[in-house]
């Protein structure tokens, strides 16, 4: 467990499935996300909850927890390579009674100390939906920058979204 202030981070369990699939479920959480707003049933996440708990490879899935230890969302580490030292980093809140708390900064600031001190990282990047202000807004607060962006990179909405490219380095 990692622990912060307001929350603290877990590995997934098995027993996540229906806070993961209710939140996958949700549009305004998954539509400005890599993969997209696409519903999915229950029976399919069951299929891929083995490979959301498995945290030996290259992607590291972690939930979220509030004081009182409800789950209100995820956060990750995905596609490390360990020659060069980075990773990507992505997050979302899917208890919509949990955004705007300041648990997805904490959260971010947890997973980045983690990947720091016990994974040797010394980067991270992240792509995110040009037109997501509170995204923007968070990763610019935690001292992230844009290095570039993807033009009319994702279709939402019915239309061709753009892409901002950023990244952090957490160790010097």
């Amino acid at each position: 467990m990692i622990k912060g202030k307001k929350v603290y981070l877990r590995p997934i369990v098995k027993e996540d499935i229906n806070y993961l699939n209710d939140w996958k479920n949700n549009e305004d959480t998954f539509k400005y996300l890599g993969g997209g707003f696409l519903p999915t049933s229950i029976d399919q996440q069951i299929k891929w909850i083995d490979k959301l708990t498995d945290t030996s490879g290259n992607n590291k899935r972690f939930i979220i927890c509030a004081e009182n230890d409800k789950p209100v969302g995820m956060v990750g580490l995905y596609n490390i390579n360990w020659i060069h030292r980075t990773a990507e980093i992505g997050i979302y809140i899917g208890d919509k009674n949990s955004k705007g708390k300041g648990y997805g900064q904490e959260a971010c600031q947890l997973i980045e100390g983690f990947a720091s001190k016990y994974l040797n990282i010394r980067k991270l990047k992240l792509l995110v939906v040009t037109e997501n202000v509170a995204a923007l807004k968070l990763w610019k607060s935690l001292g992230y920058y844009k290095v570039g962006e993807y033009v009319k990179e994702r279709f939402i909405d019915g239309e061709y979204k753009n892409v901002t490219i950023m990244e952090k380095f957490i160790q010097h």
